[in-house]
């Protein structure tokens, strides 16, 4: 009895020990015969995906976004119920009714979506100096504005995980 106690410990350990990700192990990715290194488990990034009028920099930089595929694109994903909206700060679940009430709210447009912000991963390939990146979650934000109609900030529309 106790030699079975003895090895079902033994395993349990095997088992926990396996399923933490130690830093600077190397891991292959799915589908790559690469092998890359944790840098960073959780990188927040915000990123504008709507240039400000005149901002020829901006206009530049996005000029081979297709915003509107990938706003529609989560929103359909949503609607299909494949992907689930979250509350961005409480990250509590919002149901498909409160995502139809966002819609007919005056101050939301799909359009007015201009920022983008990506919960990532990144890995890194010395040997073949690649770096790749695996998004967790992806909040959508969309414009709000003042009486004069210039852009105050940005309100999160809602956040979305990723498998």
């Amino acid at each position: 009895m106790k030699s079975k106690l003895s090895f079902q410990l033994f395993l349990f350990l095997i088992l926990i020990s396996s399923c933490q990700q130690n830093r600077d192990e190397k891991i292959k990715l799915t589908n790559q015969t690469e092998e890359y290194q944790l840098i960073a488990d959780t990188i927040i990034n915000d990123i504008m995906i709507k240039a400000a009028e005149n901002d020829e920099w901006a206009e530049y930089s996005l000029r081979k976004l297709d915003k509107l595929k990938l706003v529609n694109e989560i929103f359909d994903l949503v609607y299909s119920e494949e992907l689930t909206p979250y509350e961005y700060f409480s990250e509590a679940p919002l149901r498909i009714e409160e995502i139809e009430q966002l819609e007919k709210d005056p101050e939301f447009s799909r359009d007015k979506i201009a920022k983008v912000q990506f919960v990532e991963a990144w890995y890194f390939d010395p040997i073949g100096m690649k770096m790749t990146k695996r998004v967790h979650s992806i909040m959508l934000a969309y414009e709000v504005y003042n009486n004069q109609g210039e852009i105050k900030g940005y309100k999160p529309a809602f956040k979305v995980f990723l498998k």
